[in-house]
């Protein structure tokens, strides 16, 4: 291995900062990385007796996802972590000047459909019922939370990084700094400025550049408070099977494809690189498809 000068304790900040800095990666993504990453070096110390992970082989990459599989962690979330070690030793060769990349060639797991289920109409409603919060700024900054994620189909980095700046009441439009820092414009419903107006009113002292939704100390929510906040509330109004931000995105792009929208405006409310990705929203509105066709061919009337 070729000689590394860097001290080990500076190695996973450096790749941090090389994440963020120029790859322009999301907080939140950073901290998976990072996550995962300690994860590893933690396996690597005391399962193989390895103190840095520039010592690691392929033997013990394979050893790690065999450990990952008996503790029951999933084929996604593994495969996730074994991307990450790719990107790591990607960093390490050519930053670095490390030899070889342990993970690359370990085969992904196979990984079951997962598919999430959209809210229905009446359950997003339900979510939404002004009776289900506590009168007060929390229980309003909870509601409007929720209608934001659904308005918009916003993920939870875009949410939390979402500043009262790019909120333009007389253009009607809201501006979303979405992954890899690529920005798109959303146009807002009236009810939403409605419920933006009235939030503002019972979060005094916001400043322009501040975050829309924030702490009672002026910082920004948490992303573990963000999804805190979901799960609660879809707890008592759902019976989805996964209760995240997600679901509300997917809620957001599903509702509008009942309704006709079109698919590669979807792609562009959602901020999605390419038309495939918007696809596996369409499942859910298949029964609504099947309807449209069979009232629209001649043959079906």
């Amino acid at each position: 291995m070729a000689q590394i000068s860097m001290s080990d304790l500076t190695i996973l900040p450096t790749f941090a900062d090389h994440l963020s800095l120029e790859r322009r990666l999301s907080p939140a993504t950073v901290e998976a990385y990072m996550s995962d990453m300690n994860q590893w070096t933690l396996f690597l110390e005391w399962q193989v007796g390895i103190s840095s992970p520039l010592e690691a082989k392929r033997i013990h990459v394979r050893s790690w996802v065999a450990n990952l599989v008996d503790r029951g962690i999933d084929a996604r979330s593994v495969n996730r972590k074994l991307s990450s070690l790719r990107t790591f030793y990607r960093f390490a060769i050519e930053v670095l000047g490390a030899a070889e990349n342990p993970a690359q060639g370990i085969p992904a797991l196979k990984e079951k459909k997962r598919l999430v289920r959209a809210l229905s109409q009446d359950e997003a409603e339900a979510l939404l019922d002004e009776t289900l919060f506590e009168s007060g700024a929390l229980g309003l900054r909870d509601r409007f939370l929720l209608f934001t994620l659904y308005a918009f189909g916003l993920r939870s980095a875009e949410l939390i990084g979402l500043k009262h700046s790019d909120v333009d009441l007389h253009q009607g439009a809201i501006r979303v700094l979405g992954k890899r820092s690529k920005e798109r414009v959303i146009p807002m419903l009236p009810a939403w400025a409605d419920a933006y107006r009235a939030y503002v009113e019972l979060w005094p002292g916001l400043s322009v550049t501040g975050p829309v939704f924030r702490k009672e100390d002026g910082q920004s929510l948490p992303r573990r408070l963000v999804y805190s906040t979901v799960h609660s509330y879809l707890q008592r109004t759902s019976n989805v099977e996964t209760k995240s931000p997600h679901v509300l995105r997917h809620t957001f792009a599903t509702h509008l494809l009942d309704m006709g929208a079109d698919l590669s405006a979807i792609r562009s409310l959602l901020g999605h690189a390419n038309l495939s990705a918007t696809q596996i929203y369409t499942h859910a509105s298949m029964e609504q498809l099947k309807r449209v066709y069979h009232q629209s061919h001649p043959k079906g009337r």
